[in-house]
């Protein structure tokens, strides 16, 4: 049996960091170290004061440990490393440009919908709502009382939400975030390649020389690096 390191290590490398983001910024709070207030995004605070920090600490953080924060683990676990595994098989940083464009998404709603300091529900049911796409077919069990199809998987979540007594809002955003990285992707066909030097960050890029590559602005990919034939 392997030992939890061996399968943390074993987690593809963004939704490593993601889960390693959460625990911490968990950790953190549950310690005393510093308060929710800290983490929670603030517009005033970002463009004001230049706590630029609150973009990212809004997005790891799920809440004190409890029941629901380990749904949320379960959730991230799960979705997350079979996406990235599986639709961005061998391109993590272009799975980390998807967390970004549906994160940049969300962060823009909050200028126009208040109550959501923290967005990392909503971006877990983006991730959610994508895997859901790649796999639609695939019956899931609901706690053992019955079965859908996977496809419908974010709407029953968003239904449970409401029986419990929570806000769908989250789950609303996170799902029309994950739509438009769906639409743009998969529907419209535009690749949103990750730059060269996330690539080389997250997937064992190697730079090549300098010299198989044009030296022009016309000659050269962005995103793919292509080589092109001198």
């Amino acid at each position: 049996m392997s030992s939890p390191g061996d399968w943390y290590n074993g987690l593809p490398k963004v939704t490593r960091f993601y889960l390693t983001g959460a625990f911490i910024s968990t950790c953190a709070v549950q310690l005393g170290i510093v308060g929710p207030h800290v983490l929670y995004l603030n517009h005033r605070a970002v463009f004001t004061e230049l706590e630029i920090w609150r973009l990212l600490t809004n997005l790891v953080f799920f809440g004190g440990f409890g029941m629901p924060f380990v749904f949320s683990m379960f959730f991230l676990v799960r979705y997350s490393a079979q996406l990235e595994e599986g639709k961005f098989a061998g391109r993590s940083a272009d799975y980390a440009v998807c967390l970004v464009l549906c994160a940049s998404l969300l962060t823009a709603a909050t200028a126009l919908v208040d109550g959501l300091p923290f967005l990392a529900p909503a971006l877990l049911s983006s991730v959610v709502y994508l895997w859901a796409r790649l796999n639609p077919t695939q019956p899931l069990s609901i706690f053992g009382l019955f079965t859908v199809q996977a496809f419908y998987f974010p709407w029953v979540l968003v239904a449970m939400t409401v029986l419990m007594g929570g806000s769908p809002l989250p789950n609303i955003l996170g799902i029309v975030a994950g739509h438009v990285y769906h639409f743009l992707t998969d529907v419209q066909g535009i690749r949103l390649t990750a730059p060269r030097f996330l690539r080389e960050a997250l997937d064992d890029v190697r730079r090549a020389p300098e010299a198989a590559y044009r030296g022009n602005f016309g000659g050269h990919n962005w995103g793919g690096g292509h080589r092109l034939n001198g």
